[in-house]
């Protein structure tokens, strides 16, 4: 998996207005209820094309096409233009409010839903770009930690998931933990922030372990690689959704609707109905539809003998079917209830060569370890970056 500029992790990735949550878990990520759902356009891609992906249907994307052209060229989108999808849960359906298009870095065309009309309004900026760095111990979320000194939500996640991969959020997080982050951020001449670009630096210091992460482009493609030069990417992402509470672990347990003790083979994650459920690695899927008392469920069969599977969904992404082949990150799936649940969370499970394991604690390898030419741009970015942080704190 692939790093892309302004912080997008994967395609399409789901950066989510969150619910401050007061209860006084200290290692809770607070829950989420509306969604900024972000694309990049890539090689053949269209706007058509990428409207498909969401709950638009297909007489609301004529009409929006149709609105916008009056505006800027639907046709002739270049490479890496940014679409937002700006959506609501409504009566546990995800309604598509407003579809934000940025041609170019001065140019935001915004074609709203009002009355089941679209309306576009077109802005032009000039922008000006801004590092922001910032250093804070945690108190009780990464979330509220961060919001609380007015990073952006979609930076804030972007930085959960950058380490979700080593870090288990719901165990390793405590009070007094710290947080470092740079990032870019680009303003109007009104000194108002219009939009966010990239995390150039991200570190979390433990109690034991200390992360850091720089970002850096090697080969044409944007990865972030620790301060020897070793990938963040693994195989799997040990939590395939953002920001929702470890309800109940791997190990076990007592049923809560069978009534007996029974293991539990999986980890489950609370969230609310239509948070989007993210591919832990790249794969095929291998099996969608209901499945007992899983109820709606998805089983991806990634490489080395690995699959995953996730239970309970309310809805599946579109174009889900079996054979297709999903991304590290993707959004295959939405939080529900369905099959044998007390209420709206993800089951998630791991499977090595045929056995479930926990994946909290599972141990995967590194991913590629810079070399060469590559490792010596990496380290003259890495001093770049590190020159940068001197400067805003002197």
């Amino acid at each position: 998996m692939s790093f892309n500029d302004n912080s997008d992790i994967q395609k399409p990735k789901e950066a989510i207005q969150i619910q401050n949550d007061n209860t006084e878990e200290k290692d809770s990520l607070d829950l989420f209820f509306s969604f900024l759902e972000y694309y990049e356009l890539e090689e053949g891609d269209t706007l058509i094309s990428t409207l498909k992906k969401t709950n638009l249907n297909n007489i609301e994307i004529d009409q929006l096409i149709i609105a916008a052209e009056d505006s800027m060229e639907t046709n002739q989108l270049r490479i890496g233009t940014r679409i937002e999808i700006i959506s609501e849960l409504i009566k546990e359906k995800r309604i598509v409010k407003e579809v934000v298009i940025y041609p170019d870095s001065e140019e935001k065309i915004s074609v709203l839903k009002i009355d089941d009309k679209f309306t576009v309004r077109k802005d032009v900026k000039t922008l000006y770009s801004e590092l922001v760095f910032h250093e804070v111990d945690i108190d009780k979320s990464i979330y509220s930690s961060l919001k609380n000194i007015n990073v952006p939500d979609n930076i804030i996640m972007s930085f959960v998931q950058l380490f979700s991969f080593d870090i288990d959020f719901q165990r390793d997080i405590r009070n007094k933990n710290q947080i470092k982050i740079l990032f870019e951020q680009f303003k109007d001449k009104e000194d108002k922030l219009i939009k966010t670009g990239s995390i150039l630096f991200a570190e979390i210091v433990l109690t034991k372990d200390a992360y850091e992460l720089y970002k850096f482009e090697d080969n044409n493609e944007i990865e972030y690689f620790n301060s020897d030069g070793k990938s963040a990417t693994k195989a799997l992402m040990k939590t395939p959704i953002n920001g929702a509470r470890l309800s109940s672990a791997y190990g076990m347990r007592k049923h809560p609707i069978l009534g007996y003790n029974k293991k539990h083979m999986g980890v489950d994650f609370a969230a609310p109905t239509g948070t989007p459920i993210m591919a832990a690695g790249t794969g095929h899927i291998e099996y969608v539809g209901t499945n007992g008392g899983a109820g709606k469920y998805i089983r991806i069969k990634h490489l080395n003998g690995y699959k995953t599977s996730y239970s309970h969904l309310s809805s599946y992404a579109s174009g889900m079917q079996k054979n297709v082949r999903v991304k590290q990150g993707q959004t295959i799936g939405y939080v529900g209830s369905t099959g044998l649940s007390t209420g709206p969370h993800l089951h998630y499970e791991v499977i090595f060569n045929g056995e479930k394991i926990n994946p909290m604690k599972m141990k995967l390898p590194s991913g590629k370890k810079l070399k060469g030419t590559s490792l010596n741009n990496f380290l003259a970015e890495k001093d770049r970056i590190n020159n940068e942080i001197s400067k805003i704190k002197n």
